[in-house]
């Protein structure tokens, strides 16, 4: 599998989307995949997203539970100073993560 480097967005809680984007970042264009999860793909020469994934965006990710929603593909995605994973590994860590930001900042307010 080809490792990219990758960056993650979260929109907090309160929107509750996660963004993964391979870096660096490439023209995409947004398909929906399922109704919680749009993929981006790089643009062809037509200017319509046909190309490779350049990245995926799931909306409730903090309850998201649906893996085998999520598109199989032959990439490992590595965020800065982490090992590279495959998308459904590496999205389960983030969630974990981000459970723990989330309950934190709860807690506090």
């Amino acid at each position: 599998m080809v490792a990219v480097r990758a960056t993650v967005v979260w929109d907090g809680p309160g929107a509750d989307i996660i963004r993964v984007f391979v870096e660096p970042p490439l023209p995409s264009g947004a398909v929906v995949h399922d109704e919680d999860v749009i993929l981006y793909r790089a643009l062809d020469q037509n200017e319509e997203p046909t190309g490779p994934v350049t990245g995926v965006e799931i909306i409730g990710f903090l309850e998201f539970n649906r893996w085998d929603a999520l598109p199989q593909l032959d990439l490992l995605w590595q965020l800065p100073g982490q090992e590279p994973l495959p998308l459904d590994e590496l999205l389960k860590r983030e969630q974990r993560r981000l459970r723990q930001q989330a309950e934190r900042a709860a807690s506090l307010a």
